[in-house]
């Protein structure tokens, strides 16, 4: 199965220097945010989203900040995989397109989701 994820804006709360607006800096908050929402980090995920953020999840439900970490109290019964990320950057917008691959507890690939992220700099960085 392989379902679309939009997240429109997905704009990082923390601000990144202009001369970090590379694909490298967009790599690693890619595999940040994936890693602290596997983990159900709220408190980092409170500081790194923007208070704006609209997320779409996997079914096309939009949800609000305070929706998605809401709906994080219960651990993940699977692992997630991004591969394939493609960094394109246009004025003060960057845009991460990718596969989420996701896996069972055996390793057994149940879903593979393809996603595009839009982060927002703001504040001149």
């Amino acid at each position: 199965m392989i379902a679309l994820s939009t997240f429109t804006p997905l704009a990082f709360g923390h601000e990144i220097r202009l001369q970090d607006r590379g694909e490298r800096t967009v790599l690693r908050i890619e595999h940040e945010w994936l890693r602290v929402l596997v983990e159900r980090d709220l408190t980092t995920l409170e500081r790194i989203l923007a208070d704006d953020l609209m997320d779409s999840s996997w079914k096309g439900e939009l949800r609000t900040k305070s929706q998605l970490l809401e709906g994080l109290s219960k651990p993940l019964p699977y692992s997630q995989y991004l591969q394939n990320i493609k960094i394109k950057f246009y004025a003060s917008v960057a845009l991460a397109r990718g596969l989420n691959e996701i896996s069972d507890k055996n390793g057994r690939i149940v879903m593979r989701i393809r996603f595009t992220d839009v982060l927002l700099y703001r504040h001149g960085y």
